[in-house]
């Protein structure tokens, strides 16, 4: 099923900090943890092969020498990588914004208290090198909306049709 990319905005004040359950640390990204990532998207649905998401990611962040500024992870009690944020940058509006960036956590570890804290932590590292943020959201991904919305995020319209994606979701501020 083709994406439909919606946007969401904010102002990075107030950002409150939700700590992970015990047992899970977040990790700072280092050279080698390439695969890890590409495992984590990849698991998400993100991409259709390890390869593409790799590819990806050489593309994206091949050349950035302090990517571990920017790229954290979720590791559990086992050493395993199971969720991943980058507090990015990008142009919207032709003007240049925070971007909260592959906000994925692998599917056997969702519903257990990861996708807050890992949200959090994104936007308090987002926090730290602008004064406001978006990020690009599924329009069907209707669990992830609404945590976008739980934690601050509101409505950054790019394109007139996005007034009646939000209206018709019941998005009334």
């Amino acid at each position: 099923m083709r994406k439909t990319l919606i946007y969401l905005q904010h102002n990075l004040v107030d950002v409150q900090i939700f700590n992970l359950p015990e047992g899970y640390a977040f990790v700072r990204y280092k050279r080698g943890l390439e695969d890890d990532w590409a495992n984590i998207l990849l698991e998400s649905g993100e991409f259709d092969s390890h390869k593409d998401a790799l590819k990806r990611f050489y593309k994206e962040f091949g050349k950035i020498s302090d990517l571990g500024q920017y790229m954290i992870f979720i590791e559990n009690e086992d050493s395993e990588l199971v969720g991943t944020v980058t507090a990015w940058h990008g142009t919207v509006k032709d003007r240049l914004h925070g971007r909260l960036h592959w906000f994925n956590v692998v599917p056997d570890f969702q519903g257990r208290g990861l996708g807050v804290p890992l949200l959090s932590k994104g936007m308090a590292m987002l926090q730290e090198n602008h004064e406001e943020a978006f990020l690009k959201v599924d329009v069907n991904n209707k669990m992830m909306v609404r945590l976008f919305i739980s934690m601050g995020w509101k409505p950054l319209i790019i394109h007139p049709w996005e007034v009646r994606v939000w209206v018709q979701s019941g998005y009334h501020n």
